[in-house]
């Protein structure tokens, strides 16, 4: 039996020190009327803010997944339950900016006070790894596959977090890469998980099952042992660098984000920077790597693309909102209209962005590098990244090594959000109010981005920083194909 952070703390007890001294540890049970009045708020809602709600999943069989959710109300239920409800007929909409998410309360506990789950996992395959773990005692878990959590099976597990977690269409990564992110977090929210967690692994040396029993860790507790115990993983505070490999032959050109500052530049300016020094180097191939890039300014992804074509271009074919202003808004604190003179109402009752700096013909940015491009993208790349990485790929300018981006090729649902919590149970849902149509047509329409070159690493290869990814992607950029 492994030793423990602390001791084993119920959760009612967990839950009650976050609550401020509420008479029940977790919010009341409210009534099925109440219930039901929440979730026709967070629908209602959703069809009159989201212009994009129906570009995956047609309005019957939303309606029907909402309907489905309205019977499961029939009893009691406090806020988690009904949020474990209510997610999974949201994840419908197939809209990776579009969330629920637990009260204020219960939120700000899970950052603070919260047990959590003490491992970090990745889901690879239909299998979920362990990378890290949190406790003080280690017990070389690191590579071992779970088969069960408190007696669940893995397979249902994931059923479960899969069924309530967003992502764009149809993207085979994006849910998963978001799980893997988070998982301590999905496990609770919408897993209902608790400590002490009884936790069964497969050992691939013995071929045995491993069975041990593991407290949870808060959150900050967490942020503490990774600091010290995986110093590796702290992300770097510039959001892009540039590096040359083989003599100068090969650039590589590393976007985390498209926001923030390299080298104590604005990113754009960096953008400028780098490609005269890939000038410079008379690099002739760039590798573009854009892995676990969540996304960022608009203008940023349009900026490193303007680089790589030779003549004007379409980046964006429309932005499209339902309203300017909804009656949602009440239940929003800093809901704001969206501003008249950006806007323009047309003939089919939607309100068109006319202001948007990506809108219109767009010029190619100078020094122009016309030689061989690779990208390196997974179900982490999302919104702004994927926005480039359609618009690479529709002008055929790129190499795509790796796995199956995570955002739609034809565009997202984004842009100004609103956070609606819903009265009875406080639970709240963000709500994207702007769809984005991408001026690109080589795509799947359900798909995101998908890899010319796939290659999913392994627990292996995680665990020893291997990347055969970028391996892969040195092959091609010294091959003449």
């Amino acid at each position: 039996m492994p030793s423990r952070f602390f001791s084993t703390v119920p959760l009612l007890l967990a839950v009650l020190l976050f609550v401020g001294g509420q008479s029940s540890p977790l919010p009341k049970k409210m009534e099925p009327e109440l219930l039901r009045q929440d979730l026709q708020i967070a629908h209602k809602s959703l069809e009159d803010g989201h212009s994009g709600i129906y570009r995956y999943t047609p309005k019957p069989e939303l309606d029907a997944a909402f309907d489905a959710a309205s019977r499961r109300l029939d009893h009691p239920m406090n806020s988690m339950e009904f949020l474990r409800i209510l997610a999974p007929a949201v994840a419908k909409i197939k809209c990776g900016h579009t969330s629920v998410r637990p009260p204020k309360s219960i939120d700000d506990a899970l950052d603070e006070t919260f047990p959590e789950f003490p491992l970090d996992v990745v889901v690879l395959g239909d299998g979920v790894y362990v990378t890290r773990e949190y406790l003080p005692d280690t017990q070389n878990l690191a590579g071992l596959r779970i088969q069960k959590i408190n007696g669940m099976p893995t397979k249902g597990i994931l059923d479960v977090l899969l069924r309530g977690t967003p992502g764009d269409g149809d993207s085979r990564t994006a849910r998963p890469s978001r799980i893997s992110d988070s998982f301590p977090w999905y496990l609770y929210v919408l897993g209902s998980m608790e400590a002490p967690f009884h936790v069964d692994f497969d050992d691939p040396k013995s071929g045995k099952t491993i069975s041990v029993e593991l407290s949870g860790i808060t959150f900050r507790e967490r942020q503490k042992v990774a600091a010290i115990r995986y110093p590796q993983d702290r992300e770097p505070e510039d959001t892009a660098d540039l590096k040359f490999k083989e003599n100068d032959h090969i650039a590589t050109l590393t976007v985390r984000g498209f926001y923030g500052k390299a080298e104590k530049e604005e990113l754009s300016d960096y953008f400028d920077d780098a490609f005269k020094q890939i000038q410079l180097h008379k690099s002739a191939t760039l590798i573009i790597d854009v892995r676990d890039n969540g996304g960022g300014r608009d203008f940023l992804g349009k900026k490193l693309l303007s680089f790589l074509v030779d003549t004007p271009f379409f980046y964006y074919n429309d932005l499209v909102y339902n309203g300017r202003e909804f009656d949602f808004f009440r239940y929003a604190d800093d809901a704001k209209p969206i501003p008249d003179e950006m806007v323009e109402k047309r003939t089919d009752g939607k309100f068109h962005d006319i202001k948007h700096a990506n809108l219109g013909i767009q010029q190619p940015s100078q020094p122009h590098f016309g030689g061989k491009v690779i990208v390196l993208m997974n179900g982490g790349s999302f919104s702004t990244t994927c926005e480039f990485l359609s618009n690479l790929h529709d002008k055929k300018r790129g190499i795509f090594v790796g796995e199956e981006a995570g955002g739609g090729y034809y565009g997202n649902t984004s842009g100004p959000s609103v956070a609606i919590t819903l009265p009875n149970t406080k639970v709240r849902v963000r709500i994207p109010l702007r769809t984005y149509y991408l001026a690109v047509k080589d795509g799947q329409p359900n798909r995101s981005i998908l890899p010319d070159y796939g290659i999913a690493p392994t627990i292996g290869d995680l665990l020893s920083r291997k990347d055969p990814v970028m391996e892969r992607a040195i092959e091609l950029a010294r091959s003449g194909s």
